[in-house]
């Protein structure tokens, strides 16, 4: 199929709800104080988000960009919830700073250098994966500050996306792929340490 079937922009626009939904439930999950996302996670994927996306888009995703580009929305948002002590949690380790100069280093590499487009993906990659790491690393240690329901549909989300991919190139698939792997990672994470939790009578 060519990247302007309409079966692809379905796939696309089916994702791109389906992280939509899952977005508006995740900020209702930390309003209501059942989530607490960790605030430097956040804050690097704000910035890498527009990487990422931009990389999806320039890189010829087409319809497969459309979950990357809500997730970069819902990055916003969350970042900011998470700013507030009563909302978010404050970074757990000493090199959780560190990540976030990496995000903004990969930034300011994208703008300055005017990176090629598969170069521009991998920094995305590379350094969203980076910013993974203290969500994943919380999800484990305390299941019950993440929602499960809203990882899960946004590893559906972005997988759909990765079906919707126009180009079959690394420039197009790189982030998408990504989305769908880190997605799909953290919800694991989530499921088997709250039926750990469930087992051994005991959940943080």
């Amino acid at each position: 199929m060519s990247w302007d079937t309409p079966e692809r922009w379905a796939l696309g626009l089916l994702g791109a709800v389906i992280a939509a939904g899952a977005a508006h439930w995740y900020v209702y999950s930390i309003l209501r104080g059942e989530t607490r996302p960790h605030r430097t996670t956040w804050g690097v994927w704000t910035l890498i988000g527009v990487l990422g996306a931009g990389s999806a888009v320039d890189g010829g995703a087409g319809p497969g960009a459309y979950v990357a580009l809500v997730y970069l929305a819902l990055h916003v948002a969350v970042f900011l919830l998470s700013l507030s002590p009563r909302f978010g949690k404050r970074g757990g380790a000493p090199y959780d700073a560190a990540l976030g100069l990496t995000a903004v280093a990969a930034i300011v590499l994208w703008r300055v250098a005017v990176l090629p487009s598969g170069l521009a993906a991998t920094v995305a990659v590379v350094a969203d994966g980076l910013a993974l790491w203290p969500t994943l690393r919380e999800s484990w240690r305390q299941p019950r500050t993440e929602s499960l329901p809203a990882w899960l549909a946004d590893s559906v989300a972005a997988l759909l996306a990765v079906v919707a991919i126009g180009e079959h190139r690394y420039a197009s698939m790189a982030y998408p792929v990504y989305l769908a792997l880190g997605n799909s990672v953290v919800a694991g994470c989530l499921l088997i340490r709250r039926v750990q939790c469930r087992t051994e009578l005991r959940c943080a």
